[in-house]
């Protein structure tokens, strides 16, 4: 079983954002978006207007912009990195965490099976909070242009 990380929780959150599951490369890291072709941190970089050269700079910027970095599955079985290799997951507890941080107003999930899963185990959550899915930043995820992959996401992203 493949183990996902703790969440990143920057103080009074507002936005969560989910991916699925770390990749291998970002598991051998222990980083989120760990390898090097996924646009997420070159994403967040260019919404801020920053440089992010290490791992701590990347935690404190979520930190800073009050969101919530984290993943639906905690396990899984998966060879490779791809979503669609992922076997026996065990979901985190997304309620158990918004329920601590009661200021969460939107959930942006990185990618289709982000999305999916928060919809199947977390349902009610649509009623509750904006919930947006939004193209992955995966390097997998290369049939959307990536000017308009960081424009959708510069759209969702606080401020």
């Amino acid at each position: 079983m493949l183990k996902g990380f703790d969440p990143i929780i920057g103080l009074q959150p507002t936005v969560l954002i989910l991916g699925s599951m770390p990749s291998v490369t970002s598991l051998e890291k222990q980083e989120y978006y760990g390898f090097a072709h996924n646009r997420f941190w070159k994403i967040m970089a260019k919404h801020y207007g920053t440089t992010l050269d290490c791992y701590d700079q990347k935690i404190q910027l979520i930190c800073d912009h009050h969101m919530i970095l984290w993943d639906v599955i905690g396990e899984c079985e998966r060879e490779g990195s791809l979503d669609s290799a992922i076997r026996n997951e065990s979901i985190n507890d997304i309620e158990g965490l918004l329920y601590t941080y009661p200021t969460v107003q939107k959930i942006i999930c990185n990618g289709r099976k982000s999305h999916d899963l928060l919809m199947r185990h977390f349902p009610s959550l649509v009623q509750q909070l904006e919930v947006i899915y939004l193209p992955s930043t995966s390097n997998a995820n290369r049939s959307l242009k990536e000017e308009m992959l960081f424009e959708a996401w510069e759209q969702e992203l606080p401020l």
